[in-house]
C-alpha cells in the first residue's frame, strides 16, 4: 500500500531558508569594519551609517575623536555621543561582534534562552547575560506597545504562577487540617496575561501580529482598557463565553465559542490562535526559564515576538533585534542596573541594623 503524500512540505525551521547566518561567518567572513557597518547603519538608517548628532540632527559637522573608538564630537553643539549612547545598549561594554554573536545566539533560540545558557555559550558573566537579554525584552515592550491590530481577532488570557507548593506530609495533603500561621505554605499571586493576536487572511498562515497586556485577574475593565489601546474600531474579534468580554459588542464585531461545548463554533469561530502563543509560552516557561517574577510582561513580550517571527530566517530576526535594541530610549531602567541592585542591597542592610552597629560600620567606612 502506498503512502500518501502531504502537501504540508519541508517545515520552516528545517529548511535552508532559516538559515542565513551563522557564528562561523561572523567570526571568519566578517571583518571589524564589517560588523562597526551593520551597527551604523542599524543605529543611523535614514543617513545609510553616517553619524548623526542627537541634539542638532546635524551630519555635517559630526566628526570622530581621535584615540577613542565609536566615540563623536558634534562641532555645531559641542555634545559628544557615542554608537549606543541613548539607546537601549547605552553603557554596554561588550565588543560590538560579540555582542551581534549573542543576539544571533538569542535570534536562533526558537522557545528562548535562560540567562545562565546564554552567558555560558557567550563567556559573559550571568550580570551581563540577565541584562542584556532584558535589554532585548525591553525593547520588545516599547514596540508591542505601540503596535495596532485590525481585521479579524482572537484574544483571551491565561493565568501564571497559579499553583501552591504541596504539603511534605502526603496524609496532611489528603486531611487538610487547619493552617500553622507561623508556618504558612506559599501562595502564589494569581496574574493574568491577555493577548489579542491578528489572523492573516492567507489559508495556514496562522496569526501576523500579536499584542499582549497584564491584569490581575480576566476583568471587564482590565479587558476594555487593553482592547481600546490594541484593536481598531470595527474589527471582527473572537472570544471565549468568558463575562470579561460581553461588553466587546458596543465597538467590534463579536464572535463567541463556548469551550464548554466545543472547541470551534458552528461557523469555524475559535480562538485557536491565541491559545497558540500560551502554549509557546508555557513550554518557554517549562523548558527555559521556569520562573518569570517581576518580569512576567517582559517574557510575555519576548514570546509574542517569536511567535509572529517563526518564519523568518535568522538573520532577519537577528537585525530586527539589533534594530530595537539602537532605537532611542528614554526609559533607564536597564542602564546601571546591578550597581543600583546593589546600592539598595546595602541600604536595606544598614537600615536593619542596630545605631550602635550602624554607627560603628560607619565610622570604619570613614
Amino acid at each position: 500500500m502506498k503512502r500518501k503524500r502531504t502537501s504540508h512540505g519541508v517545515h520552516f525551521l528545517l529548511s535552508a531558508k532559516a538559515r542565513k547566518l551563522s557564528i562561523t561567518e561572523l567570526y571568519t567572513e566578517k571583518s571589524d569594519a564589517d560588523v562597526s557597518k551593520i551597527f551604523h547603519e542599524m543605529r543611523w538608517p535614514e543617513t545609510q551609517g553616517r553619524p548623526c548628532c542627537p541634539k542638532c540632527n546635524e551630519t555635517d559637522c559630526v566628526v570622530s575623536v581621535p584615540k577613542r573608538a565609536l566615540l563623536y564630537r558634534c562641532k555645531a553643539c559641542e555634545i559628544m555621543f557615542s554608537l549606543t549612547s541613548g539607546t537601549f545598549l547605552h553603557g554596554c561594554k561588550l565588543p560590538l561582534r560579540k555582542l551581534l554573536v549573542g543576539i544571533l545566539l538569542l535570534a536562533d533560540a526558537v522557545k528562548g534562552m535562560s540567562a545562565s545558557q546564554f552567558s555560558r555559550q557567550l563567556d559573559v558573566q550571568y550580570k551581563t547575560a540577565f541584562v542584556l537579554m532584558h535589554k532585548i525584552r525591553a525593547s520588545l515592550l516599547v514596540e508591542n506597545s505601540r503596535t495596532m491590530l485590525d481585521g479579524n481577532i482572537q484574544i483571551d488570557g491565561a493565568y501564571s504562577d497559579t499553583k501552591e507548593r504541596k504539603p511534605n506530609e502526603h496524609k496532611a495533603a489528603r486531611e487538610k487540617p487547619a493552617q500553622d500561621k507561623s508556618k504558612e505554605e506559599w501562595k502564589p499571586t494569581p496574574r493574568c496575561i491577555l493577548v489579542a493576536r491578528q489572523v492573516s487572511d492567507e489559508r495556514r498562515k496562522g496569526a501576523v501580529k500579536t499584542v499582549i497586556g497584564f491584569a490581575p485577574c480576566e476583568n471587564g475593565k482590565d479587558v476594555d482598557a487593553f482592547v481600546a489601546k490594541h484593536i481598531a474600531d470595527g474589527a471582527t474579534v473572537t472570544s471565549d463565553e468568558h463575562a470579561a468580554y460581553a461588553m466587546l459588542i458596543a465597538h467590534y464585531k463579536l464572535k463567541r465559542v463556548n469551550h464548554s461545548q466545543r472547541y470551534s463554533g458552528p461557523n469555524g469561530e475559535n480562538i485557536n490562535q491565541a491559545e497558540s502563543y500560551f502554549s509557546r509560552f508555557r513550554r518557554m516557561q517549562i523548558g527555559q526559564n521556569h520562573f518569570f517574577g517581576k518580569h512576567l510582561l517582559g517574557y510575555a513580550a519576548e514570546s509574542a515576538w517569536r511567535d509572529d517571527n517563526r518564519r523568518k530566517s535568522n538573520e532577519e530576526n537577528a537585525m530586527a533585534l539589533l534594530g530595537l535594541l539602537l532605537k532611542p530610549n528614554q526609559d533607564c531602567l536597564w542602564q546601571g542596573y546591578w550597581k543600583r541592585y546593589l546600592r539598595k542591597g546595602k541600604a536595606v542592610t544598614l537600615r536593619k541594623a542596630s545605631p550602635k552597629a550602624r554607627g560603628s560600620r560607619l565610622a570604619t567606612a570613614a
